[in-house]
């Protein structure tokens, strides 16, 4: 960009207080110009983030460092999106190393990791040559603070979510053999792990046949003190077990139905919340659809005119945000 015709537009709108017409005839679009024009009313070297290869979330986060003093030559580069210069900002405040930080390849997570871990002395290099994603490398930090090792899971090849289920299991001194097997998804691990700290018998639904609603439903019969075998089924779905263990007999909306899992929460979640959930509990309801049935009912509107299932979700919602 030609840094020159940047500068006779940013003193054409100086002098005539037009930013947005001024720079809009050097290609900034109304968003950017309004960063230069908060730059200038700062007082700071505007010039720094004055191109068009930084959209306006870019040119904000330069914007602000410049006004806390902090040196732009490790952040003002369009490589960067604004969250991962937020992240080398902090870096800077708290002297991290910014050589090892400093890499647009790196996403912002993982940014961020390497300045919490070197807030302590945790070198997290080798997981960072991995190729670990931030969250993974947030599990190992948060575990060797407690002093346990999840390095053999992550080269085992657990993902974010599972990893942090296996933490928070291992802290607890559960048996994480429990569900430590890789066809068990976080969803899944979690209701697991809930049942060995609550102590019931997780054999009865370990099983990765069991969608984790069902899984929580089972759970929570257990707790109880119930006889879940009535229903420990996995051909019975989440819905029907939750009216079956509350012994909600009246309700009707719920039988000789066949939902899949996610259209279940979604009743789950109209139950708990008190909600009629017979006006959606219908399989010619995609859960989306279903979604936007609920939260319709949740803001005490009118909801007929969502009831139609030729209605994509899209269309369900902007009917129902009146769009």
């Amino acid at each position: 960009m030609n840094m020159d015709s940047v500068k006779a537009a940013v003193e054409a709108a100086i002098s005539t207080n037009d930013f947005k017409g001024e720079l809009a005839k050097v290609g900034f679009d109304r968003f950017q110009s309004l960063e230069i024009k908060k730059g200038v009313k700062s007082g700071i070297d505007i010039y720094v983030y004055a191109d068009i290869d930084y959209n306006s979330a870019q040119m904000k986060s330069i914007r602000l460092g410049l006004e806390e003093g902090l040196d732009s030559k490790f952040y003002a580069n369009p490589a960067y999106t604004y969250m991962q210069m937020e992240e080398i900002k902090l870096a800077i405040i708290e002297q991290a190393d910014m050589e090892l930080i400093c890499n647009p390849a790196y996403d912002y997570t993982v940014m961020r990791e390497i300045r919490l871990a070197e807030g302590y002395h945790y070198d997290v290099r080798e997981y960072i040559n991995k190729g670990c994603s931030g969250e993974a490398i947030k599990q190992l930090r948060i575990a060797d603070k407690d002093g346990i090792d999840l390095s053999f899971y992550v080269n085992d090849g657990y993902d974010d979510y599972q990893l942090k289920e296996l933490r928070i299991g291992l802290q607890s001194c559960v048996d994480v053999t429990k569900y430590m097997g890789h066809e068990f998804n976080a969803e899944q691990m979690k209701q697991i792990r809930l049942g060995l700290e609550e102590k019931v018998d997780v054999e009865q639904y370990a099983m990765p046949g069991f969608s984790s609603a069902q899984m929580e439903q089972i759970r929570l019969g257990l707790k109880d003190g119930e006889d879940v075998t009535t229903y420990s089924d996995p051909f019975i779905d989440a819905a029907q077990m939750k009216q079956m263990r509350t012994g909600n007999k009246d309700d009707s909306a719920l039988e000789n139905i066949v939902l899949d899992d996610l259209q279940s929460n979604e009743i789950l979640l109209g139950l708990a919340a008190g909600l009629d959930v017979s006006v959606y509990a219908d399989p010619c309801y995609s859960y989306q659809q279903m979604e936007q049935i609920r939260l319709g009912l949740e803001a005490g509107s009118d909801v007929s005119a969502l009831l139609d299932n030729n209605l994509s979700w899209e269309e369900m919602k902007r009917i129902r945000m009146g769009v």
